[in-house]
């Protein structure tokens, strides 16, 4: 008889042990083919901006979970090589020759790794075109784009399902070279024992470790360098070193720590328990350190979109103005007439409509954009320092409708409700005016801030601050500024039932109009250009603008942008729709990572006891001991990684949010609640998983519970 056959009768026999490796194949398939045909669906791509931090995310989102894949098939694999390591030694105790049972492993487990992978393939097309469709139907009103498969994202789907392949080839080959056929035959039955002996104190010093490596990797580096101004470097990532050591000597502890104390008859009645969990220790404490971290990074994943989308719905919602534009001197065709005539074609009226002026003038500041060779940030005040933009006190008034009262000399800052200084800006780093007609400078003195959102630009610092100034000083400024052109900021309201319609009109419209001095990005200086032109450099952020009139919902880096807020809401709603789906997918890499180790976990502790639990059956022992120490074995193992994974990361995701401006404010809050019951859903389905492993493992070892 083939070899060949010998494998398929075997494969039958053995069929829970392919079960659960080729599900392992065809999900990874499944998830990648999945991720890579929305990745590259023209809803996506016209989604995401050109370049970019967004984009460059997505993809380093791919790379991780490719990469999690890749490990969850690889440890599938080892545990299925090592449930066949008996089979393989048998054969080469028979005489067989190494290469051809290699050659004939390698093509079984081929053959159904391909099976499993065209299967998740077509699973993954299948996913994709459900997800793509929905997304298709809540994104109906915002893109005209659709789902649709591409070559592109085949081609990748398959190229990835070839490297499995490969890695599958490699991995059997490897576990044949052993020498020792011996080894290969018990391979299956091979124990790791935890020799170390613990104490409390060792508890203690994983406590410390893992404290002091979260808050000497994390808050000490932001704490430095906000009270000192010294950047302490990279280098600080590897205090997370001491956090992972920390985390391991806890779980050591937890398997191999087990003593008498004050209830020494505790400890008798589950010494049988402590001592199967530490005959088995190694093992168990590498599943449990892994465990641990992947359910960390899926829930953190979870976390991720939630907060960020929170904070970008609170500050919409702050504008007063649901409609704002600004252009300089150069747009001569866009005026209040054709805003008129776009509202009217959409059957909504415009009111409220108002305009102010606004001079672009050079103005002093503090560069600290560098650190010395010794990490200490530098401060460097420059007299010209870059471009920022005034408006006069009765402009402000007209816009806005506050009053406010500005002294000659003096200016205020228009800036957020919640704005706060900062190591980079200060509210009153600039102290002059640089005036460019008659080369001399205006002295200008801070006088605090002015709130109005819609009015803020940006960040509101450095090249994209706003000053209100008194109409006198502003009448000097635009006397005796001619480099730049001016500008004018117009809000306006509208009442009608298509504001979306409307607003991508006037978007595409406005984009369509701009002259050549409006494309450019956010991080444009005028003055930084100025320079760079008059000593015949390149400037860096020529070019870099990235917008597309014809599609709003794409990522955009345009310092012109419209501010149209009820368009705007619609088009974050959907992509944050794109992150969401795109994250989830490295969650359930994660998860289902973690379910996998500790379903073959737990199946390994009723395969590797198995015998301890039929000589205490003849010992004597009933179904209710046996059940309480397979639930003390199981237990173990999902325990503690569920209560660190699902309750550190909420905690780390606080510390996270209060050292980011010293404050937890009500959006925060309500984000929080969102990511605790996430790490609570994450918690539940460990459980269940737990009850599904407990249950298996008693049929496998006949036990009723």
């Amino acid at each position: 008889m083939r070899l060949d056959k010998i494998w398929s009768k075997l494969r039958k026999k053995n069929r829970s042990q392919y079960v659960q490796f080729l599900f392992c194949i065809g999900f990874a398939a499944m998830l990648i083919c999945s991720y890579l045909m929305m990745l590259m669906s023209p809803l996506i791509q016209n989604t995401l901006p050109d370049g970019g931090d967004s984009r460059k995310q997505v993809y380093t989102i791919f790379v991780l979970a490719a990469a999690g894949c890749i490990i969850f098939v690889i440890y599938a694999a080892g545990l299925f090589l090592r449930y066949k390591s008996r089979e393989i030694g048998i054969f080469l105790a028979l005489g067989a020759d190494k290469k051809q049972i290699g050659r004939a492993l390698c093509r079984d487990i081929i053959k159904c790794g391909t099976a499993a992978s065209l299967a998740g393939l077509f699973a993954g097309c299948l996913l994709s075109w459900i997800i793509g469709t929905i997304f298709k139907a809540a994104m109906s009103e915002t893109t005209d784009y659709s789902f649709s498969f591409t070559l592109a994202g085949l081609i990748s789907s398959i190229i990835y399902v070839l490297i499995i392949m490969l890695l599958l080839s490699v991995l059997t080959l490897r576990s044949i070279k052993r020498s020792n056929i011996m080894d290969i035959i018990n391979e299956h039955r091979k124990q790791e024992p935890l020799k170390k002996m613990v104490s409390p104190a060792y508890l203690i010093r994983g406590i410390i470790f893992l404290i002091c490596g979260v808050l000497l990797g994390f808050v000490m580096p932001v704490i430095t360098v906000n009270l000192t101004k010294h950047y302490l470097g990279p280098w600080t990532n590897l205090f997370y070193l001491l956090a992972l050591i920390g985390l391991y000597q806890i779980l050591v502890f937890s398997v191999s720590c087990h003593r008498r104390g004050r209830r020494p008859q505790k400890y008798y009645r589950n010494l049988i328990s402590y001592g199967l969990l530490k005959f088995q220790g190694r093992s168990i404490v590498r599943n449990m350190l892994v465990m641990t971290l992947l359910l960390l990074g899926g829930i953190f994943a979870v976390f991720y979109v939630p907060v960020n989308n929170v904070a970008m719905s609170t500050s919409l919602s702050e504008h007063e103005s649901p409609y704002a534009y600004f252009y300089n001197d150069d747009m001569t065709s866009f005026s209040y007439e054709k805003v008129k005539d776009i509202a009217k074609k959409h059957h909504m009226s415009i009111n409220n409509y108002r305009e102010g002026e606004m001079i672009q003038a050079v103005g002093s500041g503090i560069n600290r954009d560098n650190t010395d060779e010794n990490g200490n940030l530098q401060e460097i005040y420059e007299e010209r320092h870059c471009v920022y933009e005034f408006m006069s006190a009765s402009d402000y008034e007209a816009l806005t409708g506050q009053t406010v009262d500005i002294s000659p000399g003096t200016y205020r800052m228009i800036q957020l409700d919640n704005a706060e200084e900062n190591l980079f800006f200060r509210f009153d780093d600039m102290d002059k005016v640089y005036l460019d007609a008659d080369d001399s400078f205006m002295p200008m003195k801070y006088e605090g801030n002015l709130t109005y959102t819609s009015l803020v630009s940006g960040r509101g610092f450095d090249n994209e601050a706003r000053y209100v100034v008194c109409d006198s000083d502003f009448e000097k400024i635009a006397a005796g500024t001619r480099a730049f052109p001016r500008e004018t900021q117009v809000f306006f309201d509208a009442k009608g039932s298509n504001e979306l319609d409307f607003c991508r009109e006037l978007y595409r419209e406005f984009g369509n109009s701009i002259p050549e001095s409006m494309k450019i990005c956010g991080a444009y200086d005028l003055w930084d250009k100025l320079q760079a032109d008059e000593a015949g450099e390149e400037y860096g952020y020529d070019n870099m603008v990235s917008y597309d009139p014809e599609n709003p919902v794409k990522e955009s880096d345009w310092l012109y942008e419209p501010r149209l807020i009820p368009m705007e809401e619609a088009y974050s709603t959907a992509s944050s729709a794109v992150f969401l789906m795109l994250f989830i997918y490295v969650a359930a890499v994660c998860l289902v990572s973690v379910a996998i180790i500790a379903y073959s976990r737990s199946r390994s502790v009723g395969i590797l006891n198995a015998p301890v639990f039929s000589d205490l059956k003849k010992l004597g022992a009933d179904n209710v001991y046996l059940i309480r120490l397979l639930k003390q074995q199981i237990r173990k193992i999902y325990v503690l990684p569920a209560v660190i994974g699902c309750g550190g990361m909420p905690a780390f995701e606080i510390l996270l949010l209060k050292m980011n401006d010293g404050r937890i404010d009500s959006s925060e809050l309500s984000t929080m609640i969102f990511c605790t019951s996430a790490a609570f859903a994450a918690a539940v389905i460990l459980y269940i998983l737990y009850r599904i492993s407990l249950s298996k493992v008693s049929k496998m070892l006949k036990l009723s519970a």
